[in-house]
């Protein structure tokens, strides 16, 4: 099985990067439904920019994570293995 080189950071610096990916995950699913709530008190509407919001929220939260996931899930290049191999 063919594995990516070991990460050279120390334990807490990747802790640290996994934390704030995982704080803009969540931001990204609150934050526009925060200000659809702001905008439904504006307008006097009931909960129809929330709704918005917090569906727009999770489709960009689940689109990040699905961008992470692929980037630290890459597959290596038939030539690259070849090159490991010498």
């Amino acid at each position: 099985m063919d594995r990516r080189p070991a990460d050279e950071r120390s334990v807490i610096s990747l802790a640290y990067a996994w934390a704030s990916q995982i704080i803009v995950v969540a931001a990204e699913m609150v934050v526009p439904g925060l200000i659809g709530l702001w905008i439904d008190q504006r307008l006097g509407t009931l909960v129809l920019f929330a709704v918005v919001g917090f569906a727009l929220g999770i489709t960009l939260a689940i689109v990040h994570l699905l961008r992470m996931t692929s980037a630290n899930s890459q597959v290596r290049k038939p030539s690259d293995r070849k090159q490991q191999q010498k």
